[in-house]
């Protein structure tokens, strides 16, 4: 870690931060390929997330020969979820927070999680825990059993591996693509103060997030967050796609919260985990709306790179708006 921001975090990655050179002229094929074999290469966080969404297509799949909305099956699903999410989130809230395996190595923030009123529960982990479970899994059902309700009555367009190999593969990299632009968007309208007032400051309330805070918001924000899923009732997919963008929207978000650079293996090899370009997001609030491979950020002018001299920009336009 290079000495430059220092003062404001404890760890942080190579800095200036870069978005996807995809979008950077004059391409350069070799920056794309490296940013995509990075991206998708083992142990990476989008490779873990493609074996996950083969566990949920696993226990899935059964569904999308006959399905009717009922109790048991509703149930079925949301289980399914909850245990995909306890899992994730719990193992690494344990493993970082509960039992201190890392101390504080590659944390972006040194500060210990909140336990305050602002918090259901006085308490930031049970607060997260509580619009985790109680509504975030509940609406990732509900867009599931949707989607396999719809996929079962012949409402959405399909594709195949055998229809179309090109397109099969290529819609994986797509789904992330579109995911970062969908999140932008939504995320700049959660930010409209009505909005932000009734919604998003629940999850807003994590300036030093963790694994539960992951998609610990409140309904409204479920509702629009999980919403991206929809492309694929315009977009032919096959379900294993529909399930790893589940995936992404859920244990991606999860592993992007965790506040740890990395997970660390050995001496040597690192599992990737947090995204600080949205742990920036968390602290100064009005910077890097969408991911790093959605160039919106960079073409409306609200990324921030990591630098200082960033942090100075922005902390002038928030004294500015506020007129500090």
């Amino acid at each position: 870690m290079s000495n430059t921001g220092k003062k404001e975090w404890n760890f942080h990655p190579k800095i200036p931060l870069y978005k996807n050179p995809l979008f950077v002229f004059p391409f350069s094929i070799k920056k794309i390929f490296n940013w995509y074999l990075k991206m998708w290469a083992p142990p990476s966080e989008i490779f873990v997330c493609l074996l996950f969404a083969l566990i949920l297509w696993y226990f899935l799949n059964p569904l999308l020969g006959v399905f009717t909305i009922n109790f048991e099956n509703i149930f079925y699903v949301y289980l399914i979820n909850l245990a995909i999410v306890i899992f994730t989130a719990g193992a690494l809230h344990l493993y970082f927070y509960s039992f201190n395996q890392q101390n504080d190595t590659l944390k972006y923030d040194i500060r210990k999680q909140s336990n305050n009123r602002k918090y259901t529960f006085n308490s930031q982990v049970l607060d997260n825990m509580f619009w985790t479970i109680v509504s975030g899994v509940s609406f990732l059902t509900m867009y599931q059993i949707l989607y396999i309700w719809s996929y079962v009555n012949g409402s959405v367009p399909l594709t195949s591996w055998s229809i179309n190999p090109f397109w099969f593969c290529i819609l994986f990299l797509l789904i992330t693509l579109w995911n970062g632009i969908h999140f932008y968007f939504v995320h700049r309208f959660l930010h409209l103060p009505f909005l932000y007032k009734i919604a998003h400051y629940v999850h807003h309330r994590n300036i030093n997030p963790g694994p539960w805070s992951g998609i610990s918001m409140h309904p409204i924000e479920h509702l629009l967050y999980f919403s991206a899923i929809l492309i694929h009732f315009i977009v032919p997919s096959h379900p294993l796609h529909v399930f790893f963008h589940f995936i992404i929207l859920s244990v991606g978000a999860i592993w992007g919260h965790t506040g740890f650079d990395a997970l660390l293996i050995g001496k040597k090899t690192k599992l990737p985990l947090g995204h600080f370009d949205h742990q920036l997001h968390h602290r100064y609030f009005e910077c890097n709306y969408g991911t790093y491979e959605s160039p919106c950020d960079k073409w409306f002018g609200s990324f921030h790179d990591g630098t200082p001299e960033a942090t100075e920009i922005m902390r002038n336009k928030r004294r500015k708006i506020h007129n500090i």
